[in-house]
């Protein structure tokens, strides 16, 4: 199975094809002018077409510079794994075990603390 990066980059693909189609359909029409000094007939929202293009051009090139790193040092790592399916149960496995039961079983018993303390001010 890919990864959720390349699943990712796979879609983001898709919509900049589709967006830069959108942009050549839109300047062919005449809603979208570039090169000419009147924009009388111009449609404000053909703009959105060129800028989502360039955002998942932008998007597309950040992953494709991202490959060789290793996981973590990459701005949008918290957001998108780029780790196999394999690695990443590992490495969640291993961050469960560093987090432990301990320290969860103390916050928990703070959490009821603070609730019994609250309802009984209520009474």
């Amino acid at each position: 199975m890919s990864s959720p990066s390349i699943r990712l980059r796979r879609v983001l693909l898709g919509v900049l094809i589709s967006m830069v189609f959108l942009t050549s359909i839109s300047i062919g029409d005449g809603s979208l002018i570039i090169l000419d000094e009147d924009v009388s007939n111009e449609d404000n929202r053909s703009f959105a077409f060129p800028v989502l293009a360039a955002v998942c051009g932008l998007m597309l090139l950040a992953m494709r510079r991202a490959d060789g790193r290793e996981h973590g040092g990459f701005f949008l790592d918290s957001w998108i794994s780029r780790e196999s399916e394999d690695e990443m149960i590992s490495r969640l496995k291993r961050e469960q075990d560093e987090a432990g039961v301990e320290k969860m079983g103390g916050a928990w018993a703070e959490l009821e603390k603070v609730h019994l303390e609250r309802s009984l001010e209520e009474e």
